[in-house]
């Protein structure tokens, strides 16, 4: 008889427990897959109508902090460095209007998508006017599908967005701090080939001139019109080294340095008020110079290697003469430039 009473107890216990752990289930699954698509975002931003974008994750809330000047947008968490205005455009479309799936209304799961205060990627963007023009949480991926959680700062409820939103703010691997140098304008130089007359390599105190010789554009001599002077075609040139001798150069040899140096894209940015002794940008032992149409010169000077460490690329700093920024560029880089005057000569026949 006691034998039995006890057995009932613990039928009564499991069965109590039971519906405990199915009453949670449901109350879990109640509060994460209701299904009803609502606008989250009921705006169309753009970047002229901002002046400020922050972005962060925890602490760390403005680890990006893109600021729009009269010139362009800068970086001013990456030393006021230019911003890549199609990466700022990219992720102002990814929230525009922006619709999500509800998933849950219960601030205890929030962490399970990574949408916690810690966990969360905060998007903040500032009007003209100073005042709050989109703030948003961007939390982690779905299983097997595409998207992003998201939900509105100081509330629970947490929504489904079929837009991959972390790509668009250069976070790939899942919820973490954004990257400065995901909306860095990496494009250090871009100049028009066509507009270089010459080009001064100088290596170790070692100067190399390499000038364009143009051919002539050809002039019509028909009527009594007297014939005019034939002006230069600078869509037509021949390469000559003219220092520190004379040399003819092949021209699609010269035309790829030429190539490597009219257009240069760096890995990273670093801090202009730094060491310039550190970066070898005190007294630089290379420099590039382009002689353009009219006399003007464009010089980039490099410096030291800097060593890879930790998530820090390898490369070479550089700069352009009379502009603040301080780059790194990569050792291929150079190649391109500085390429020995036994490569750019004719093949023997």
């Amino acid at each position: 008889m006691f034998k039995n009473r006890n057995i009932l107890i613990l039928v009564v216990v499991l069965a109590v427990l039971l519906g405990v752990n199915l009453w949670q289930r449901a109350d879990h699954r109640s509060s994460t897959q209701q299904s009803s698509t609502v606008k989250v975002v009921a705006a169309t931003i753009t970047a002229d109508q901002l002046d400020r974008i922050t972005l962060g994750q925890g602490d760390a809330s403005e680890a990006v902090d893109l600021v729009a000047t009269p010139t362009g947008w800068v970086l001013a968490s990456a030393w006021d460095s230019p911003a890549n205005q199609q990466r700022i455009d990219a992720l102002l479309r990814s929230v525009s209007d922006l619709s999500g799936e509800f998933r849950s209304d219960n601030e205890s799961v929030l962490s399970d998508y990574s949408l916690s205060a810690e966990t969360a990627v905060q998007v903040r963007a500032y009007g003209k006017d100073g005042e709050l023009a989109l703030a948003l949480d961007v939390g982690g991926k779905p299983e097997n599908s595409a998207g992003s959680f998201i939900s509105m700062p100081g509330t629970s409820a947490v929504y489904l967005t079929q837009t991959n939103l972390l790509a668009n703010l250069g976070l790939y691997d899942g919820p973490g701090i954004p990257d400065n140098k995901h909306f860095l304008d990496l494009m250090v130089l871009k100049e028009d080939r066509l507009a270089v007359d010459a080009i001064k390599l100088t290596e170790d105190g070692l100067t190399r001139e390499l000038v364009k010789e143009f051919a002539l554009e050809e002039v019509s001599s028909e009527g009594e019109e007297p014939v005019a002077e034939p002006a230069l075609d600078r869509t037509t040139w021949e390469w000559k080294m003219t220092a520190p001798e004379s040399a003819a150069l092949a021209k699609t040899k010269a035309d790829g340095l030429l190539g490597g140096l009219v257009s240069v894209r760096a890995v990273e940015a670093d801090d202009p008020a730094g060491d310039m002794a550190r970066y070898g940008l005190d007294a630089p032992s290379r420099t590039a110079t382009m002689v353009m149409e009219g006399g003007s010169e464009v010089t980039l000077e490099f410096g030291n290697t800097r060593e890879a460490a930790d998530d820090l690329q390898a490369g070479v700093w550089m700069k352009v003469r009379g502009k603040p920024g301080i780059w790194i560029v990569t050792d291929y880089t150079l190649k391109n430039i500085f390429k020995p005057t036994e490569e750019l000569l004719p093949d023997q026949e």
